[in-house]
């Protein structure tokens, strides 16, 4: 059992490193692109690129590696089964279950370990990209500018395009806000543009054309000024010339440990009671002004203070009451980042019990096949992931279940299939349809003799 053991693992490690491979190419072609245009089109120093890619490696890992076991349980499993060699185990005694489970050791070591890099690695990459992007939209605003995505830039200025040229750095469909003090102050409209940078006076410039000014007459707030221009310069002043690196301490719930999400929760619990105390101390001292002035033989409040004191007790509830549910938002984020912290390692050994039967079953061992059934199963999976993880966030859902489902649903399936194929059962309609859909029966009959 030994030798087979190894033999079985090994034939495990060629198409776990090719599937590796393959969904580390697909998962960043999409990011790849973006940050080639970082480069090329926007000017942002090679190096910072390359650490901004390699940064974004880090979460691309913690969805590729389930995903290279999925294609390397199928592709092993389903070249044994082709080569007849799962036959010839079984004949000598070997049950299919003895010939999964040193997979599933090994693949549960690698969920472990797959948390622990999720845990302390993750959270440290997530929360240095972040940062580093930030530095990087910092001196170069050119780099945040997206079309169709309201981006803010330094000055106060809220920039949104309809449309940008990268190779000639050309906006059109331009729309400007100036914001002072949380209150728009004036907006920008224009037909189109160009931007550049001015390394020599370290500021970005955007020339503005054919377009028009609003703004509100600051003498009389009743009047609204509106002025045309055929061009139109704003100098939009930069933090610095050259890429700085700088240190943020706030770290969002992506950037954090189960450890710390673990505080962050309790906090904000705490912070639910005292909003929850400060309601009942301004409904108990209500309470007690109403029986004061009616039992208690004190003089009457005039209905003006009367009514001061009522709306004033109803404000302070009402923001009481938002920043409870603020409060209960953000613990629910937390929670569910917590759960999937632990969810995603776990379906490695998930897509074990269920790769490991379907490979026996399809009696195909190429790397093709198990990408292409891999592929298809993990997207079913990532749908439920994400899908769960909206539901979780918005309270449609608990944050339990919204990350778990999917590896019970596929958990659930896997050791059915595990099972039957383990002790043969045969009159399954489940495994006879699975069975059907993985080898259809050939139509291509052999001639009749004579003919």
């Amino acid at each position: 059992m030994n030798i087979l053991s190894r033999y079985v693992l090994r034939a495990h490690l060629p198409p776990a490193a090719a599937g590796l491979a393959i969904f580390y190419f697909v998962l960043s072609m999409d990011f790849l692109v973006d940050y080639l245009n970082l480069f090329i089109a926007k000017g942002v120093p090679g190096l910072a690129v390359l650490e901004a890619f390699l940064l974004s490696l880090a979460w691309m890992t913690l969805l590729a590696v389930p995903m290279a076991v999925m294609v390397a349980v199928l592709t092993a499993f389903g070249r044994l089964s082709q080569d007849n060699e799962i036959t010839a185990a079984k004949a000598n005694g070997v049950s299919v279950f003895s010939l999964i489970t040193p997979v599933l050791v090994v693949v549960a070591a690698l969920s472990i370990g797959l948390f622990q890099f999720g845990n302390v690695l993750l959270p440290a990459a997530n929360h240095r990209l972040t940062a580093l992007l930030v530095d990087i939209h910092r001196v170069k605003p050119l780099a945040a500018i997206e079309p169709g995505i309201l981006t803010q830039l330094p000055g106060g200025y809220r920039i949104l395009v309809e449309r940008l040229d990268s190779a000639t750095s050309e906006i059109f469909g331009v729309r400007i806000h100036k914001i002072e003090g949380g209150e728009p102050l004036q907006t920008i409209v224009a037909q189109g543009g160009r931007v550049s940078d001015s390394a020599a006076e370290g500021v970005t410039r955007l020339e503005l054309f054919d377009g028009e000014i609003q703004e509100l007459d600051p003498e009389d707030p009743t009047r609204f000024n509106r002025l045309l221009f055929d061009r139109h310069v704003i100098n939009v002043a930069r933090d610095a010339t050259d890429l700085v690196r700088t240190e943020r301490t706030r770290r969002g719930e992506r950037e954090l440990s189960a450890e710390e999400l673990q505080a962050k929760m309790l906090e904000q619990e705490g912070e639910r009671d005292q909003a929850r105390t400060r309601i009942r101390e301004v409904l108990d001292g209500d309470l007690s002004r109403v029986l004061d002035a009616a039992y208690g033989g004190g003089v009457a409040e005039p209905p003006g203070a009367v009514r001061s004191a009522r709306e004033s007790t109803k404000r302070t509830i009402e923001g009481e009451l938002r920043a409870i549910t603020d409060l209960s938002n953000r613990t629910r984020r937390f929670e569910v980042e917590y759960h999937k912290k632990y969810s995603i390692p776990f379906s490695c050994v998930v897509f074990v019990l269920l790769g490991a039967p379907l490979g026996i079953r399809s009696r195909r061992g190429g790397v093709g096949i198990g990408a292409g059934i891999g592929i298809l199963f993990f997207l079913i999976y990532y749908l439920f992931l994400v899908g769960g993880e909206q539901l979780g966030d918005r309270g449609m859902m608990s944050p339990f279940w919204a990350m778990w489902a999917p590896n019970v649903l596929f958990g659930a399936a896997g050791l059915f299939l595990t099972l039957s194929t383990s002790l043969e059962w045969r009159a399954s309609p489940v495994t006879r349809a699975i069975d059907f859909v993985l080898r259809p029966p050939r139509t291509d009959a052999a001639p009749e003799a004579g003919k």
